[in-house]
Order: structure tokens, then sequence, then C-alpha cells
């Protein structure tokens, strides 16, 4: 289990236990957990809380969420954690939860979250040219201008007798 001094906030939302540790205490928290038998990720993801006034101090701009399982007993916890920086960095946990290696690049590559010691932090999604993090909330947003043509101003319909 994770140690009560690692343990920020606690509390359950929905049904579900969530504790919230520090950054720096995500890889020994996710550890114990493990050892506990909660030895699946289900997932890892990112909210950004830039401009977010539903809560009006967040202890980080962005939320780091790990939602693991214990498959023997079903029981579900989310483990949260709040970074700042730019960019923001955590440890890795790929060495507890393999396929975190793909959570961990997507989360780099939409949002700019660094994982130290992660064997190969690169993009998964986006062209490895990219500039930017497209799901952070100061990523600019717009589209493509579209030119339109004279003949695109008439519709095109089948005649009467088709």
């Amino acid at each position: 289990m994770i140690a009560d001094s690692l343990i920020v906030e606690k509390g359950v939302s929905a049904g579900d236990a969530w504790v919230s540790v520090a950054p720096d205490s995500i890889h020994t928290a996710l550890s114990g957990l493990r050892d506990d038998g909660y030895r699946l990720l289900v997932f890892l993801t990112c909210v950004d809380h830039l401009a977010d006034s539903s809560k009006p101090t967040w202890p980080g701009r962005y939320e780091l969420v790990y939602q693991l399982r214990n498959m023997e007993t079903r029981e579900q916890i989310r483990v949260r954690t709040f970074l700042d920086g730019d960019p923001p960095r955590i440890d890795s946990v790929h060495d507890l939860f393999p396929p975190a290696n793909w959570d961990e690049r997507e989360t780099y590559d939409m949002f700019g979250v660094v994982f130290t010691n992660h064997p190969d932090l690169t993009r998964i999604l986006m062209p490895d040219d990219w500039v930017g993090h497209p799901l952070r909330r100061d990523y600019p947003v717009g589209g493509e201008v579209v030119e339109f043509s004279e003949e695109h101003e008439v519709w095109q319909t089948p005649p009467p007798r088709a």
C-alpha cells in the first residue's frame, strides 16, 4: 500500500478511490501499490488545468492520472499528481508497468510531459517534425484557410429527369 507519508490528499469520486501524491513520490507510490496487488495499469492520462475556473487553486498546471486495478479483488484506485515546469518532468513508471511506455509517449506527445528514464521518449501520434503539443490549452487552435473557386458557388444538382 502507499505509505501515509506519501499521500497528500485522498477521497472517493463516483465510487472510485483516489489518492494524490507529490510528483517526486510517484514511482515509490506506484511501486507500493503494485506490490500490494495492483498489477494492472488501466491507463495513464493528463489534464491541463490552465485557465480552469472550476477549482481556482490547483497544486500544478498538469494533473497526471494513473488508474490501477487489482485483478484478484477487482478493486481500482486512481493515483493523481500535479506538475508544473516548462517542460513538466516526472519519473517514468515503465519499469513497474511495461504498458506505461505507450501512455507516457502519448502524454509526452500531446502535453509535453517529459518522463525521465523512459527508454524511447519519442512522438507516437504526431509527426516527428511537429511543433508543440496539441492538447495543451495554450496550443493555438485554428484551421487551415480554405480557398473556394467560383464554380463551387453553384450547387451541382441532378437533372430533373434523372
